[in-house]
């Protein structure tokens, strides 16, 4: 593991990795004086410095030697702001004619909302999967978690991102609503083949 420094700001919402085993923890912190509302990803996506591809994980997993993704553990969101989220979610779906999948989503998939008290911090936890198919190569590579851009979702035209869009913008009161968190160290991950298949 191995992290590139940036200098800490006041004044910031930000978001810290720190490695345990085979656990991620995202470590956010409120460095505001207002109590904030966050969404975090349910599944961290990571990158092989040997590809162009923003994930390693989904539909193409075959396409990469080994697949490197982060799933967030249960029950740690805000279950006030989560149920705002996932109504607004049902919702949408509904509208464009998707009702049907309302429940189907698997682990990982979505968001979850998070409230964060001003000055203080928060521990998010995620548990990493490592993963080779057969045929079982030797291979190793540098792997740079690519936290999702919610600003440019919720700035752009992104059809996956409407109920997120129409989320951010309830009346929090004197809660806040922020998208981005400030990365304060990019997490890279040296994976080899020793590493896969263990979960």
């Amino acid at each position: 593991m191995s992290c590139k420094q940036k200098q800490k700001k006041n004044n910031t919402f930000s978001l810290e990795y720190i490695k345990n085993d085979n656990e991620l923890i995202l470590i956010f912190e409120n460095n505001t004086s207002q109590n904030i509302v966050f969404p975090v990803p349910n599944t961290l996506e990571f990158g092989d410095k040997k590809f162009k591809d923003f994930s390693t994980q989904g539909g193409k997993e075959r396409d990469f030697p080994i697949n490197v993704y982060a799933i967030i553990e249960d029950n740690q969101f805000s279950k006030f702001y989560q149920k705002k989220l996932d109504s607004i979610h049902n919702a949408y779906l509904t509208e464009i004619g998707n009702a049907d999948f309302i429940g189907d989503e698997r682990p990982g998939d979505g968001n979850s909302v998070f409230y964060l008290k001003e000055r203080e911090k928060l521990s998010v936890k995620y548990k990493l999967i490592i993963k080779q198919s057969a045929p079982l190569e030797k291979y190793s590579s540098k792997y740079k978690q690519n936290y999702y851009p919610y600003d440019k979702v919720l700035k752009g035209n992104y059809p996956e991102g409407e109920y997120l869009r129409r989320f951010s913008k309830l009346n929090f009161g004197k809660t806040k609503f922020i998208a981005q968190p400030i990365i304060e160290d990019s997490l890279f991950l040296n994976i080899t083949q020793n590493d896969a298949n263990k979960q």
